[in-house]
């Protein structure tokens, strides 16, 4: 009785033995895939920090510049509409709006021409 207690005892052990082998091989390579995933990760990491490396002096230039710029942008702004207001000021510029007009009047040009834009016909 003793012997055949040992020998199911053995073969118990043996199963075990074979499973925990199996969950060990396992193991290893979800091991061995996590560490190759990790340097894949890593070497992405790397390249993004190269990157932000790169292009952080045009970054630092933004917003180390940013108030001046601002300003800049206002000046150019105020010059802009100033440019305007002396080109609208302007009789070629006025002749070419008096001509638009005219011309978007269509088939009431003649009328209004001569009777004026406040006259009855024009308003009907």
């Amino acid at each position: 009785d003793s012997m055949t207690k040992l020998k199911e005892e053995e073969r118990e052990l043996q199963e075990s033995l074979a499973k925990l082998k199996k969950t060990l091989a396992e193991k290893q390579a979800e091991l061995l895939e996590s560490q190759k995933s990790l340097k894949e990760t890593i070497a992405v990491k790397e390249a993004a920090e190269a990157y932000l490396l790169k292009i952080k002096p045009g970054c630092d230039f933004i917003t180390e510049n940013y108030d001046k710029r601002e300003k800049h942008r206002a000046a150019e702004s105020k010059a802009l509409e100033k440019a305007t207001e002396l080109l609208k000021g302007t009789p070629a510029y006025q002749a070419a709006e008096s001509q638009a007009e005219l011309e978007s009047l269509g088939s009431c040009r003649d009328i209004c021409e001569k009777a004026g834009r406040s006259h009855a016909k024009c308003k009907a």
